[in-house]
């Protein structure tokens, strides 16, 4: 059977003989697995695929095609595991593999760069064809399942290819309620079962269900264990067994519960059903991080989906939310929701620096700086934004540039396997373990690992060492690979020969390259932890208990809410921690909670403060930097020059209603408390002895000289004392009228004109409670 693709075979042939070219095609039109046989002809082929399933899928489909083994002809390269030779002339590669042999020698292997599925948006594929652009030695071939081409034709320069196919009328049918129901995770596992059984009465193929993530698909799959089907998950990571089950057709009608694996890297055949959950799992930035988060797809997503049912006969789609959900227009590229070091540390390797690249979408500036200043400040990058020797030997390793940068801070060897060991399990994506259920198994691990701590655990698990612990093989595969990876990058012995550490150490290693993991326990009802940024709360598959005062946090998971409120925070790897550790390490702040006299000596009361808890107290003769401070205080409580606060803040109160008088502009005025520092330190006040030469007067505040203000205060005081009655005085000069307020005495009757001073053309009120009269 011919497919859609071959309609363009010569014009690409020729197109791509001539330089680069573009091919937009639907999933399923055989761009994946034609384009690069093509293409070979004119050389050896790298074919870029986003994700590790399609790569692997992909090349063994290939190399069966034209006949060969696999890892003769055509091969794949992905993280850990790679089947081609020197001689392979097509390679299917992930874009992680990519940029590493792209630092190594420029891809000078290969004749063609193929970036396929290229409207997925990944931030290492864009930084790979920017670097592929500026060096214009590879023919270059980009392909999308969408039509959205135009900005990829402009910023190649290249001709646009586009091959449709045939699309089957699909049925669409939103099973919501209301119109404008949004996706939803909400009985999800329900209502999944319920339109998959729908589905099996409605459709002789197989049915395909998008869900956003393992976990969903997992609970689904228990769910729909009582239909009569066969029911197949696919993920990153899944078990080979189902990967075939889902790619290839089965006796037994099936239900497929995927990822976006399946929205456009990979052709499922016999697909007449798609289940749109409309749901995602997407990268957002918060605070600087990047973190997954739970969305509603975009609409381009919504398209993708839904032709999957179409390819080989009319089809049925069934959402899962309203058909006037308000979805966005398209998903925004990973530039654009991600933090950007990992790309401009790869940019500082391979090329001169970030800034002689030219993107498709420019970089956010805020995202690229904070970028540059961290890895800067690590020493990874120099001023000119290229790698140093530091950033070399981090961006080769597959982890994160910040976890990698804390392995190398480690102070000995037995602390960096330790550290290498928990960051190995931290790269995972998937969940590598779980916690024992019974409390049997729990109170066996607490004996063997008896601080409640998570570090200590998955260091322990990676090693054989924790007791009952349930681990997914799979994930627990990958660590130990990540780890062996990472020691012998580090020329440390093998993880069967890992060598004991100190635990204490290790955390006060930790903490002082990253003193913000350090978080303390707020007083809230949540049972949160904050380090003054932002809070955490212990996950349920975390150790930490609810005595624990304060902890190490190296790891967390997040879904991005609406806002801040809506968004929590959840420590999923965690070590609890020693006050005193904080104090070692944490940013605290000190502040002078009191001062107080002892017959004629000034002490003071220090309060330590780290994310608004206090950590400790301390208390002796005040000096240097807090005696002032300390002065100001017993000033304002009257046990040092008795009735200078009161005079000062009266005088303050009067400069401002003699410049409202006068209508001139106020100067800047500091407050008391500001102006008696400032006359303090004038004064030379050094030591408490100093002190003994200063007199009350010689603090007074006095802004406007006295031949000016004392009359001025004498016609317009702020408060009136008469027999049995006390006032206070309000002026607006502007209305020309006075407010006289009750404090206190026992007069009934209101003030009479002839007692109060001579306001000529003021209006005067006394306001008694909530009584007012004019006064006669």
């Amino acid at each position: 059977m011919s497919l859609p693709i071959e309609q363009i075979k010569t014009q690409f042939c020729d197109h791509l003989a001539a330089g680069n070219v573009i091919v937009a095609a639907a999933t399923g039109s055989g761009k994946s697995t034609q384009l690069p046989v093509w293409a070979a002809q004119q050389g050896r082929v790298l074919v870029i695929q986003p994700r590790r399933i399609a790569c692997t899928s992909l090349a063994e489909y290939v190399a069966r095609q034209q006949g060969c083994k696999l890892g003769e002809q055509v091969g794949y390269a992905i993280r850990f595991e790679g089947v081609f030779s020197d001689n392979s002339q097509i390679v299917f590669a992930t874009p992680g593999v990519a940029l590493r042999w792209y630092f190594e020698n420029k891809l000078t292997d290969f004749d063609t760069v193929m970036l396929d599925e290229f409207h997925e948006r990944r931030w290492d594929m864009d930084l790979l064809l920017a670097m592929l652009k500026q060096q214009e030695t590879h023919h270059l071939i980009v392909t999308s399942a969408t039509l959205s081409t135009q900005r990829l034709v402009r910023y190649l320069d290249a001709p646009l290819l586009t091959s449709e196919g045939k699309m089957f009328d699909v049925q669409e049918q939103f099973l919501a309620k209301d119109m404008r129901t949004m996706p939803s995770k909400d009985n999800l596992s329900e209502r999944v079962t319920a339109a998959c059984d729908y589905a099996l009465q409605h459709t002789s193929g197989d049915i395909l269900v998008f869900l956003p993530g393992k976990g969903e698909i997992i609970q689904c799959a228990a769910q729909c264990k009582s239909l009569d089907a066969l029911v197949v998950p696919l993920f990153s990571g899944c078990a080979p067994d189902d990967q075939q089950r889902a790619l290839q057709q089965q006796p037994r009608q099936r239900i497929i519960l995927a990822t976006n694996v399946a929205e456009t890297s990979l052709t499922i055949p016999n697909i007449t059903c798609v289940i749109d959950s409309g749901l995602e799992r997407r990268t957002h930035l918060r605070n600087g991080k990047t973190v997954l988060g739970l969305d509603a797809i975009g609409k381009d997503s919504a398209k993708q989906r839904l032709g999957r049912a179409g390819r080989t006969q009319e089809g049925l789609c069934l959402r899962l939310y309203g058909q006037y959900a308000p979805l966005i227009d398209s998903t925004p590229p990973e530039i654009h929701r991600e933090a950007l070091t990992e790309l401009v540390l790869a940019a500082g390797c391979a090329t001169k620096g970030i800034d002689t690249l030219s993107f498709i979408d420019p970089l956010p500036a805020t995202s690229g700086q904070r970028a540059l200043d961290l890895l800067r400040k690590i020493g990874a990058l120099d001023e000119s934004s290229r790698a140093t020797d530091l950033g070399r030997q981090l961006y080769p390793l597959p982890i994160d540039v910040e976890l990698g940068h804390l392995i190398t801070c480690m102070p000995d060897n037995r602390l960096r396997q330790a550290m290498i060991d928990a960051v190995a399990v931290m790269s995972v994506p998937a969940r590598v373990y779980r916690l024992p259920g019974s409390t049997e198994q729990l109170e066996a691990l607490s004996k063997a690992l008896p601080h409640n701590c998570d570090l200590e655990l998955v260091i322990a698990l990676l090693r054989g060492k924790a007791p009952g612990v349930p681990t997914e093989d799979e994930a627990i595969r990958e660590a130990r690979q990540f780890s062996q990876q990472l020691r012998e990058a580090f020329a440390l012995p093998p993880l069967d020969k890992a060598a004991s550490y100190d635990r204490d150490a290790l955390l006060s290693a930790i903490a002082s390259v990253r003193p913000d993991w350090l978080f303390i326990k707020k007083d809230n009802r949540r049972g949160g932890f904050g380090n003054g940024h932002s809070e955490v709360v212990p996950a349920k598959e975390s150790r930490i208990c609810d005595a624990s005062d304060a902890i190490l946090v190296l790891d967390t998971y997040a879904l991005a809410g609406k806002g801040v409120k809506q968004a929590t925070t959840l420590a999923t790897l965690a070590a609890p921690v020693t006050r005193s550790l904080l104090i070692q390490h944490a940013q605290t702040d000190t502040m002078l909670e009191r001062a107080y006299l002892e017959g004629d000596t000034i002490w003071v009361e220090l309060i330590r403060h780290y994310a608004g808890v206090a950590l400790e107290r301390q208390n002796h003769i005040a000096s240097g930097p807090q005696l002032i401070p300390a002065c100001v205080k017993l000033i304002e409580q009257n046990q040092l020059f008795d009735g200078l606060w009161q005079q000062n803040n009266r005088m303050l109160e009067y400069q401002k209603l003699y410049h409202q008088h006068e209508q001139s502009e106020m100067p800047a005025v500091l407050s008391a408390a500001q102006w008696l520092a400032h006359a303090l330190e004038d004064l030379g006040v050094e030591a408490q002895e100093d002190l003994m030469l200063i007199e009350a007067q010689d603090l007074f505040y006095l802004p406007i000289e006295d031949w000016v203000i004392a009359p001025f205060i004498e016609k317009f005081p702020l408060e009136i004392v008469l027999p049995e009655l006390t006032m206070s005085v309000a002026y607006s000069f502007t209305a020309k009228r006075i407010t006289l307020e009750y404090l206190q005495g026992n007069r009934k009757d209101a003030p009479k004109r002839w007692e109060l001073p001579a306001w000529g053309g003021f209006k005067i009120r006394y306001k008694k409670a909530s009584k007012v009269v004019d006064v006669k």
